[in-house]
């Protein structure tokens, strides 16, 4: 099932070219009865766990069954046209864990060795990546602030500390039940459902190392990653490891890469972070990307600027975009 998040953060299936509000078209169903029903929030519903997704396919196939007879009820609309209605990035909550990759894709850590050394050839003096880091000896993630996530079609504001915006494509796992020390053959077990996600990047903040980077300064600013159009549950015949990630700026393809290219897949990555670690529902990692971001490109001619349009797509799941947008001058209204 495609479930995505829309108005005040209600969850709806996505039918074809319709939105279906899942806790209101199981209310219908089963006529305001208080068992078996479907959270109207993301969170509550991947908590529920497999009883609350069998009942939103029956809430789905109630609907399909008794077509526009069925378009809204007195709390709201009940069926709505999916082109028509804003969407919501599919964050479970903003207690959620985000844990991105990096340098997990083969292609994109050669791409970024290559990088590396033209910029040193050219003189650049700042601090690079040691060459152990670009291909890693375990996972190696990152946490992104969940605050920093923004959804399909929201405008990504340009952050004042860079002139290098960058940008990566990935798919991202949502965790669906809570789990410590989970053995990498258990792992999968564990997974709700996969999103489309974007890591957004302040590329020439990256090598300063006079604060020891804890906190990742160039990868957390508002509007640092987004994520969309919906999530597909992980009951569909969907392999994460076996996708196509794409990413398009102003129309022209950047990244046309594979998840079979991933070093680490998400079993190793949730086996090892589950160490001494309780992962719950709603948290997500983000598999890292693949190569064609703008760092790659030696002239800098890749990097985003304010007034680009960029587009990302796993065609399994779906495609999203979000504007770029010049930064308001300090003191004017957002």
């Amino acid at each position: 099932m495609k479930i995505a998040k829309y108005g005040s953060g209600r969850i709806a299936a996505v039918v074809g070219e319709r939105l279906v509000d899942l806790n209101r078209a199981r209310s219908v169903q089963l006529r305001g009865a208080d068992k078996g029903g479907v959270p109207a929030d993301l969170l509550d519903f991947i908590k529920a766990g497999p009883a609350a997704l069998d009942a939103a396919y029956a809430a789905v196939d109630f609907v399909l069954a008794d077509g526009p007879a069925l378009r809204a009820t007195a709390d709201g609309p009940l069926v709505m046209d999916l082109a028509a209605t804003p969407l919501l990035a599919p964050l479970p909550s903003l207690g959620s864990k985000l844990i991105c990759m990096g340098r997990n894709f083969a292609g994109h850590s050669k791409a970024a060795q290559k990088a590396n050394a033209e910029r040193a050839a050219a003189g650049d003096t700042r601090p690079q990546m040691p060459a152990s880091a670009q291909i890693p000896k375990r996972p190696a993630g990152f946490i992104k602030f969940a605050d920093t996530v923004v959804g399909p079609g929201a405008p990504v504001v340009y952050p004042s500390r860079t002139r290098k915006l960058d940008y990566e494509v990935e798919i991202a796992l949502i965790v669906g039940t809570q789990g410590k020390d989970i053995p990498r053959e258990q792992a999968m077990r564990h997974a709700f459902g996969y999103t489309v996600f974007c890591d957004y990047s302040a590329r020439d903040q990256n090598s300063d190392l006079e604060d020891m980077n804890w906190v990742r300064h160039h990868k957390n600013f508002d509007c640092a990653a987004s994520m969309g159009p919906w999530i597909v549950t992980a009951d569909e015949a969907l392999d994460p490891h076996d996708v196509a990630i794409r990413t398009w700026v102003n129309g022209e393809l950047r990244q046309d890469g594979t998840t079979a290219d991933m070093i680490y897949d998400f079993a190793r990555i949730i086996e090892y972070y589950s160490v001494d670690q309780t992962l719950y529902p709603g948290d997500l990692f983000a598999s890292g990307t693949c190569e064609g971001t703008g760092m790659e490109k030696k002239d800098g001619s890749w990097f985003l600027r304010p007034g680009d349009r960029i587009e990302f797509e796993i065609p399994q799941i779906g495609r999203y975009g979000n504007p770029i947008v010049a930064k308001p001058p300090t003191g004017s209204p957002a």
